[in-house]
């Protein structure tokens, strides 16, 4: 019993001791001590040629920056317009300590190029810096700046095609819906439900898909850098629609600095009685609109003379005061099969030849066809 006793009392001291050690102990503070240095770049003017997108174009070297004790160094390559970085600053690769090189291909230059605003066809100079960090930007040091000529040529932005249990055509990705493209942004009025989604780069699984640009999506998906508040992750593969079912502008903006996503409340539905056609075809009188066959929800269809460069619209009565669809976005007469609703649309112009023709009009796809 005495035994147990002097044990517990040992026990008791060692703790203390130990408690005091904690409360004694040294805060190491990290600081940086020499910043990365961009040493060498590749070339000094670059022309950039579409043809070989994949081509190495351009390789950064920098030395190593360093800490006041060892850690995890990461470094971000960075393109601006200007010297000072303070517009259009552009990341163009991100590489861990072991590395201290990066190179870059004919495409991922010219991104970046356009991208910081530097004009296609005409040779322009574009800023590069090496930032360190630890972390999730931490302790950032900045390399001096270094710049390259670069000749860039047109930026080609992907297509995007919708497909999920949130839309209209399900997960079936042969019949994934293709966006509208104008420049570097994608369109569609479209059904959206709340369910998953994502869009994809074909009408087949591989090779792109794009969801929202976050660890928990897988790696080879992440692509958006901002959505709306009812677009959310999903899981690793896809996102999450949250508003309740009905006809949403879906926006894109594929610029660099953007990658954007929004789903915008349609001031139109989908589910109506009639649906008329008006242009020129009847003299563009909307008391003489001629009547659509309803064939299925949402979905009219009808035959008729189409003059070549004929234009027309739709609307669900006959009157322009009410529901009203046509050619997709406003100031922007054409052909494409999409369609927008009053408001944001314009003429659809046919630009086939003339003679018989079916118009098939989906309200809820969002899209017509002319055969």
């Amino acid at each position: 019993m005495k035994n147990n006793h002097i044990y517990k009392a040992i026990f008791a001291l060692l703790i203390i001791f130990g408690l005091t050690s904690c409360d004694n102990r040294e805060l190491i503070q990290v600081e940086n001590t020499a910043a990365p240095i961009a040493v060498n770049l590749s070339d000094e003017h670059i022309f950039l040629d579409k043809n070989y997108p994949d081509n190495p174009a351009l390789t950064v070297s920098w030395s190593q920056a360093t800490y006041s004790v060892p850690v995890e160094v990461n470094y971000k390559i960075e393109a601006s317009k200007t010297a000072d970085f303070k517009d259009s600053v552009y990341t163009m690769g991100t590489v861990s300590q072991s590395v201290k090189t990066a190179t870059f291909t004919v495409n991922q230059v010219n991104t970046a190029a356009q991208t910081i605003g530097l004009e296609k066809d005409v040779e322009g100079k574009m800023y590069i810096r090496v930032t360190s960090y630890l972390g999730s930007n931490a302790i950032a040091a900045v390399s001096n700046v270094t710049s390259v000529m670069v000749t860039p040529y047109a930026l080609t932005y992907p297509d995007f095609f919708l497909v999920g249990a949130a839309t209209y055509v399900g997960w079936d990705s042969g019949t994934a819906q293709i966006l509208y493209k104008k420049d570097s942004k994608s369109y569609i009025y479209t059904y959206m439900q709340p369910d998953n989604f994502r869009f994809l780069g074909q009408q087949a699984w591989g090779p792109n898909n794009y969801s929202i640009d976050t660890p928990a999506t897988q790696e080879a998906n992440r692509y958006f850098l901002q959505t709306s508040p009812n677009i959310v992750f999903g899981d690793v593969e896809n996102m999450k629609f949250t508003d309740p079912a009905g006809i949403y502008l879906l926006e894109i903006d594929a610029d660099g600095t953007k990658k954007s996503l929004t789903a915008t409340a349609s001031s139109q539905g989908f589910d109506y009685p009639n649906l008329y056609l008006v242009g020129t075809p009847n003299g563009w009188s909307d008391a003489n609109a001629m009547e659509m066959t309803k064939v299925d929800t949402g979905v009219f269809e009808i035959t008729l003379n189409l003059d070549a460069n004929a234009e027309f619209k739709f609307i669900g009565q006959k009157s322009w005061n009410g529901l009203e669809w046509g050619h997709i976005l406003k100031d922007n007469n054409g052909d494409s099969g999409f369609i927008g609703p009053k408001g944001d649309n314009s003429n659809i112009v046919y630009s086939g030849a003339a003679g018989s023709h079916k118009i098939t009009v989906n309200l809820k796809a969002g899209i017509y066809t002319i055969e």
